[in-house]
């Protein structure tokens, strides 16, 4: 079955008293999947807590009410930041809408994994988990949110994690249905490890550049979506070394501005 569900044996196997203890309790259910990878010598394809503290950063100087990650794997990211999400709203009393955390998931199997994980820390009814393909999903889900609010409903706060030829045509998706707006925080993995040269190209680039772009390069994602080249993204990548194991990559922390005119 492979070493995620590996992982989930692991810690459905605790005996009762410590498994009782991981329940409603984001921290214990991230520790316990950290200790599984110590134990089996074994790595998951997840954030990790040493860039994941750089994103819960990024997350509290935004405020995020709505949030959305592309690649929900085991459920790492989504335990690590809708934990974030909920300290970040019970704090505050601004949010029109409730807050959630939508996780999209093209595997079946990884969804299923996750969503025992995401139940186990308490978080399934802020946490969301949407299967299938970004390029069909995402527009399925921006009409269903403004539907249910009632009213135009863009994302505050996107993790992009997923598959690495992805990173741009699913941005580009986001842009297309409006759901990027000024305020709108995208933070991305894995931009060293193994690399998203494309990616950090692309939000960086100017409106110009990127009009040209998605003017020769149809999306593969689902071509109705082209993008938006009036975009103004401030963008900067940022390097993290994890201190235990001496790994190197990077994070790119991009902020959605402005639309020009036009």
């Amino acid at each position: 079955m492979g070493k995620e569900q590996d992982l989930l044996d692991y810690i459905e196997s605790f005996d009762k008293e410590r498994y009782d203890k991981l329940k409603n309790n984001p921290d214990l259910v991230i520790d316990a999947i950290e200790e599984f990878s110590e134990v089996k010598k074994t790595g998951f394809m997840t954030i990790g807590l040493p860039k994941g503290e750089l994103i819960r950063k990024e997350m509290q100087k935004a405020s995020p009410v709505i949030m959305i990650e592309l690649g929900c794997y085991i459920g790492y990211s989504a335990i690590l930041f809708g934990n974030e999400l909920r300290k970040i709203n019970g704090a505050s009393s601004k949010a029109t809408v409730n807050p959630k955390y939508y996780s999209f998931e093209a595997n079946e199997e990884y969804a299923k994994i996750a969503r025992k994980l995401i139940d186990l820390a308490g978080l399934s009814d802020l946490v969301e988990i949407i299967l299938g393909q970004a390029g069909t999903t995402l527009p399925d889900f921006e009409q269903r949110t403004n539907k249910e609010n009632g009213k135009y409903t863009p994302v505050d706060f996107v993790f992009i994690d997923h598959q690495k030829d992805l990173y741009v045509p699913d941005l580009r998706i986001l842009e297309s249905l409006n759901l990027i707006y000024p305020g709108t925080v995208i933070c991305a993995d894995n931009i060293y490890q193994p690399g998203a040269p494309e990616y950090v190209k692309y939000v960086q680039a100017t409106p110009q550049e990127r009009q040209e772009h998605n003017s020769n390069n149809p999306n593969p994602s689902n071509p109705m979506y082209p993008g938006r080249w009036n975009v103004i993204y401030d963008s900067k990548t940022v390097p993290v070394t994890n201190p235990k194991t001496g790994f190197k990559d990077a994070v790119e922390i991009t902020r959605c501005v402005e639309y020009l005119s036009g």
